[in-house]
C-alpha cells in the first residue's frame, strides 16, 4: 500500500510541478494554424507573462473573446502537447486536418464558449461540459481517456454526426442536462457505465463487447466462432465472405442477446466456402434501430493457412485513393496498436479506427510505414502513395 501511495503522489506532483513550470499564451485575436511555422510565429500570440514567443510542449493556451483558435495542423505528430483554459466567449475549432492532444483535464464553463472537432482531439484527463457547445462532426474524432460529464447548470448544445465521426469515452458518460444529438451513424463508444437525464443514448451507443472473432478449418467446414462480455441493444450478428475484399456476400444471420452483461457464445459454419483461394470474413453487429458496428477481417487459405502471416494488409500501393485493409489469419488483435509513420518521421495513432479501415488520407504522400503490434510481436508494412 505504502508503494501504491508513493507512485501516486510521486505522479500528482509531477504534473503539478509540469503545472507550474507552463507559460500561458493567448492567440493574437482570432487567429487561423494551418503549418507549423505559423504556430511558431510569435506575431500569432500574446505571452501573458509579458515578452513574446510562441506554445511550446507542456505550455497553456487560454481562450476568451478576443483570443480564439482554428488549429488546422497537427500538433501531436510535432510532439506538442498544450494545457488548454476555456474563458467567457472562448472559442476552439480543430480542422479536418488539426490534432491536439489537451494535458490534464478540460472544462468548459464559462459562458459562450464553443468547441468544434472535425480533426482529432484527446484529452488526458475528464472532460466537463457545463456551459457553452461541443460540436464534433465530419469526421471528427474526440478521444476523452477519463469521464465525461455534463452538468445541468448551464446552457448549449452537445451534437455528434457523420459517418467518419468518432466520439470515444474510456470511462464514464454522464450527461445531466439532457442527451446528445446523435445524426448520421458516428461511432460512439462508451467504455464505462453511461447515463443520461433522458432519451436513450445509453441503449443505443453503449456497444457489444467482442472478446473474441476466430475462423478455422474443421471438418471440410469454414468455422466462423465469436464471443461477447457485453451485449446492448444488440438484435443480430451478420457474417458476411468475399473472395476479393470488394464484393461480400451474407452469408449468415444469428440473432443477438438485446441487452445482456454475461458472456456469450456464437457460431456459424460455412460449407460453401472457396477451397483453393483465399476468404475473407467479416462481422457485423446490428442494433435494433438499424445502426451497424463492423469487426475485423480475418483470412482463411485452406491450402495455405500454416503458411499466412498473422497480420496483412489488402494494398501497399494506394497513388489512385486506395484504403488500406488490415487483416488477421485466424483471429482478431483483442489488444493491438495500430500507428503510421510518414517519411519525415511524423506518426498517426489509427488504433482506434473502426474495422482496421485505414482511410488514405491518413497516409502522406511518398513511403509510409504501417505498424501493427498486439503488444507482443510486432508487423510493419511499407505503403506507398
Amino acid at each position: 500500500m505504502m508503494k501504491i501511495t508513493t507512485i501516486v503522489l510521486v505522479s500528482l506532483l509531477t504534473m503539478l510541478f509540469n503545472n507550474l513550470l507552463a507559460e500561458q499564451y493567448k492567440p493574437n485575436g482570432e487567429i487561423t494554424i494551418n503549418t507549423i511555422g505559423e504556430w511558431q510565429n510569435s506575431g500569432n500570440w500574446i505571452r501573458m507573462a509579458g515578452g513574446s514567443g510562441s506554445p511550446s510542449n507542456n505550455d497553456e493556451i487560454v481562450l476568451s473573446s478576443n483570443a480564439r483558435l482554428n488549429l488546422d495542423v497537427d500538433l501531436k505528430s510535432n510532439n506538442i502537447s498544450l494545457y488548454l483554459t476555456f474563458e467567457s466567449d472562448g472559442f476552439l475549432q480543430v480542422k479536418s486536418n488539426g490534432a491536439l492532444l489537451v494535458l490534464g483535464g478540460l472544462t468548459m464553463s464559462q459562458n459562450n464558449v464553443e468547441m468544434k472537432v472535425f480533426g482529432d482531439l484527446e484529452v488526458n484527463g475528464n472532460f466537463q461540459l457545463d456551459n457553452g457547445n461541443l460540436f464534433i462532426k465530419d469526421g471528427g474524432n474526440l478521444l476523452i481517456n477519463g469521464d465525461f460529464l455534463r452538468s445541468d447548470i448551464g446552457s448549449g448544445q452537445l451534437e455528434i454526426g457523420g459517418d467518419a465521426t468518432s466520439f470515444t469515452v474510456e470511462g464514464d458518460f454522464d450527461d445531466q442536462h439532457n442527451a446528445p444529438n446523435i445524426y448520421a451513424n458516428p461511432y460512439i463508444n462508451i467504455k464505462g457505465s453511461c447515463s443520461t437525464k433522458s432519451g436513450s443514448f445509453c441503449d443505443d451507443y453503449l456497444p457489444v463487447t467482442l472478446i473474441s472473432f476466430i475462423v478455422s478449418y474443421h471438418d471440410e467446414n469454414a468455422v466462423i466462432k465469436w464471443s461477447t462480455a457485453s451485449e446492448q441493444n444488440n438484435k443480430s450478428f451478420e457474417v458476411y465472405r468475399s473472395i476479393d475484399l470488394v464484393h461480400w456476400e451474407l452469408i449468415g444471420t444469428l440473432k443477438g442477446q438485446g441487452n445482456s452483461l454475461v458472456t456469450h457464445h456464437y457460431q456459424w459454419i460455412d460449407t460453401t466456402f472457396n477451397e483453393t483461394g483465399r476468404n475473407y470474413y467479416q462481422l457485423h453487429q446490428i442494433d435494433f434501430d438499424g445502426r451497424r458496428e463492423v469487426f475485423e477481417t480475418l483470412v482463411l487459405d485452406v491450402q495455405h493457412q500454416s503458411s499466412l502471416p498473422e497480420v496483412m494488409i489488402s494494398n501497399n500501393a494506394i497513388r489512385s485513393g486506395e484504403n488500406v485493409q488490415i487483416m488477421y489469419r485466424n483471429e482478431k488483435f483483442n489488444s493491438k496498436y495500430i500507428v503510421i509513420v510518414h517519411s519525415d518521421g511524423k506518426t498517426m495513432d489509427c488504433t482506434d479506427i473502426p474495422r482496421g479501415l485505414i482511410p488514405n488520407q491518413l497516409f502522406a504522400e511518398g513511403m509510409n510505414i504501417l505498424w501493427v503490434s498486439n503488444g507482443r510481436d510486432k508487423y510493419s508494412f511499407k505503403i506507398l502513395k
